[in-house]
């Protein structure tokens, strides 16, 4: 189970996420946290692969602490991982801000407010599919994860050694992403671009065959 200092900060940020979309559309300017977020989440991406999704995202921790009551968490479908699904939303989203940014450029305190739409629509969609599936799946095709999947393949893997599992599916059953570490036992890393790096896998795994290499 996620510990309580690590469920302290996911409340801390859940609330901080809440008062920021609202708040954004009073005082627009607070939408570029948004744009800190992102360039956060690669800028960290490059060197430690999805490791702001664990908990620093605030969104990520307002579906951990919030959403996950609701869910029906079930098997999140193929499509939302899917290359070019994920490719679409990125381009939609970059659409959308353009398109918005344009008519206002220049205005300081209205620019803002391109981000704080984004936000809302993005948070809703999250919402929406999060209680049907899984309360992480926004996470699964979020256009800034996804850049972090590509530039941090490889960083900070966890190691899984084949000897040790049993194919209890433990793991799996407590990843957030619905990643499945027991398959990569083979090879002896679990190389999957999706991991938050959160090491519940590894406190959970009955006999700890899972372990990190950070």
């Amino acid at each position: 189970m996620i510990n309580a200092l690590y469920s302290y900060r996911q409340f801390i940020l859940s609330i901080a996420f809440v008062m920021l979309l609202i708040g954004g559309w009073f005082y627009p300017p607070l939408g570029y946290f948004m744009v800190f977020c992102m360039f956060a989440a690669i800028a960290i991406g490059a060197v430690k692969g999805r490791k702001w999704c664990d908990w620093y995202c605030p969104r990520g921790s307002f579906y951990d602490a919030v959403l996950r009551r609701f869910s029906r968490n079930i098997a999140v479908p193929a499509l939302f991982r899917h290359p070019l699904f994920r490719a679409g939303w990125l381009g939609l989203l970059m659409y959308m801000v353009i398109s918005k940014l344009i008519p206002v450029w220049g205005n300081v305190y209205l620019m803002g407010k391109p981000f704080v739409l984004i936000l809302t629509v993005t948070t809703g969609v999250g919402l929406l599919f999060g209680a049907v599936y899984q309360y992480r799946i926004w996470c699964m095709f979020c256009p800034m994860g996804t850049m972090a999947n590509l530039l941090g393949r490889g960083k900070q893997q966890i190691a899984i050694d084949g000897d040790m599992c049993t194919d209890c599916e433990t793991c799996a059953e407590v990843c957030r992403m619905q990643i499945k570490p027991f398959g990569y036992k083979e090879a002896g890393l679990v190389n999957h671009g999706d991991c938050l790096k959160c090491q519940q896998c590894i406190e959970e795994c009955p006999t700890g065959a899972l372990s990190d290499t950070f």
